[in-house]
């Protein structure tokens, strides 16, 4: 059973306004991409590249997202036109996140912000969703203090976005340069 790791923090929109949820090019801020320097796409080399490069934040981190219970793409049934948030018929992905939601006590319809209590079992369930195409990308994560989110996409990517250069965001750039691929 997984344990309910996520706390709802606060309903309602991202609170960076620079942010354009709606199409990320589109924010008021800088955009860069950062990859894994090997070809293979693993969760745990995700996971890794996650604590490395937000380590020093990431009890500061939130996840947002404006519609949790729809994440997955199989919890919408096109037959009918309606979601189905029920684990029969699912894949085994897509019930560990529903679990989640559900042990977390995120109610269906719930679109805003939580906090993460375990980081490692947050990033590989949503991870193996995106790995396996059953979700196109994460949930939004974002750091108010340092005006950043980002999000990790099934390309082994993290696309992230920052409003201006900080202490922060440099020794993030740097190692991102010298440790993966900066785009």
């Amino acid at each position: 059973m997984i344990e309910g790791i996520l706390k709802k923090k606060r309903a309602g929109n991202l609170p960076m306004n620079w942010v354009d949820l709606e199409f990320y090019p589109d924010s008021m801020g800088y955009k860069k991409e950062i990859y894994l320097p090997c070809k293979r796409i693993a969760t745990n080399e995700l996971i890794v590249l996650f604590h490395d490069l937000f380590g020093k934040i990431e009890n500061d981190i939130l996840v947002y997202n404006k519609s949790w219970w729809d994440f997955c793409l199989d919890s919408w049934d096109p037959i009918n036109n309606k979601n189905n948030y029920e684990n029969l018929d699912k894949s085994i992905e897509t019930q560990n996140y529903l679990n989640l939601l559900r042990n977390s006590n995120i109610e269906i319809g719930f679109s805003g912000s939580c906090a993460c209590s375990d980081w490692d079992k947050f990033l590989k369930i949503i991870l193996e969703c995106i790995i396996r195409h059953i979700a196109p990308f994460s949930p939004v994560l974002y750091n108010e203090s340092n005006q950043l989110f980002f999000y990790f996409h099934h390309t082994g990517s993290i696309g992230l976005y920052y409003k201006e250069k900080n202490n922060f965001i440099n020794e993030l750039l740097l190692k991102s340069e010298f440790k993966y691929l900066l785009k």
